[in-house]
């Protein structure tokens, strides 16, 4: 579930007043922090500065935000970072800002941007870098799976109003991003649509918040495989989300607490093909919330050269802790919006060998027939 109300604006009121606005462990962007520059009074042109000179137009056609969002934005990164430890007036800071985020919209930083801004390119280049790791270390604050019974409980009523499906807590992904990969390990970065990348496990609710992300890792390890070693899978395993599922592919069949679509040569029912149209039904929106994020983030259109997967795993994570602010702030998408294609099964199961039994598997058939058969009998 994506965070109450009055949780964004606690957390807002935390970073503009409290604890982030004196950390002395913040990054810094400049070298040159002014302990006497960060006692002073902020001018109300100060405060404004680059955004107040901005207009509507550069905002959502080159940031890909609307105002309200960004000045949110723009307040909690500051508020991390200190006036101090930019080593100059806030206005600069709001144009590395302001930079930064444009770059994760175009893909780039272009000189006739830096230049608008007034900024020099390289020492924007270094501002993307400091405000793209402290957006990544903000993930636990701004992407949060329901842990509490009544936030699952909620979660899952949601996905059962959209699709009949009970106990859904979240949609399982992976949301593979295009990069050219180290010399001599191209073999482990090709995916199963034929182009190199580094992959992303997520998790999101039924409008498309994200509620878990991790397990950055070349684009050609099998899907069950980062589930199975992740931090959420090993949660679910031992039921600290209780008697719930995520819903996935069906290259995760036989992974603990992911439902995945019913087989074809197991289908003995008309319930089992309702099942089935349900399951696309949810499993299909990975399509509209990966293209969500490449299309309002095209950095994560193609990031180019990569040493290791962590290199860029905290531009993704940046961009993914964004994405959770627009939704927040109902921010539109970008005119050239385009769905992500689904990936096929990263690796084929042989799923018609001898299987141990498996509880969930058994589950499922129950709960198909319970809610799939009830909804025939009242389609007479």
């Amino acid at each position: 579930m994506s965070l109450a109300g009055a949780l964004w604006f606690a957390v807002q009121d935390d970073l503009l007043t409290n604890g982030l606005c004196s950390d002395s462990s913040a990054p810094s962007i400049s070298n040159t922090t002014q302990d006497k520059q960060s006692s002073e009074p902020i001018s109300a042109s100060e405060t404004h500065g680059v955004l107040h000179e901005s207009d509507d137009r550069f905002i959502s056609q080159t940031l890909h935000l609307n105002r309200q969002c960004l000045r949110f934005i723009i307040d909690f990164i500051q508020a991390r970072l200190k006036k101090a430890v930019f080593g100059r007036s806030l206005t600069s800071a709001e144009a590395d800002i302001l930079a930064s985020l444009a770059c994760y919209a175009q893909g780039s930083l272009s000189s006739k941007l830096t230049d608008r801004l007034g900024i020099d390119q390289t020492a924007a280049g270094e501002a993307v870098k400091t405000i793209t790791k402290l957006l990544a270390d903000m993930c636990p604050d701004f992407i949060t799976f329901p842990n509490s019974y009544n936030d699952r409980m909620g979660t899952a009523q949601a996905f059962k109003n959209l699709s009949g499906i009970p106990h859904v807590v979240g949609v399982l992904g992976y949301l593979h991003v295009k990069v050219s990969p180290p010399l001599g390990e191209e073999h482990m970065y090709m995916n199963t649509l034929g182009y190199h990348s580094v992959m992303m496990q997520v998790i999101f609710d039924v409008d498309g918040n994200l509620l878990s992300l991790e397990q950055c890792c070349p684009g050609g390890t099998p899907e069950h495989t980062v589930w199975e070693n992740s931090d959420i899978g090993r949660q679910f395993s031992i039921f600290q989300h209780g008697h719930t599922w995520v819903v996935g592919s069906r290259s995760l069949h036989g992974c603990g607490h992911v439902l995945t679509p019913v087989e074809a040569f197991r289908i003995k029912s008309n319930a089992a093909l309702r099942f089935n149209k349900a399951h696309a039904q949810l499993h299909g929106r990975t399509q509209q919330v990966f293209g969500s994020l490449k299309s309002r983030f095209q950095c994560l259109r193609d990031i180019g050269s990569v040493q290791s997967p962590e290199s860029v795993e905290c531009t993704i994570k940046a961009c993914c802790v964004l994405h959770n602010i627009c939704k927040k702030f109902s921010v539109p998408l970008p005119l050239d919006f385009s769905v992500e294609p689904l990936h096929p099964p990263s690796e084929v199961v042989n799923i018609m060998a001898e299987q141990p039994f498996d509880y969930m598997e058994d589950t499922k058939d129950e709960m198909i027939e319970m809610f799939f058969n009830i909804a025939e009998d009242e389609g007479k």
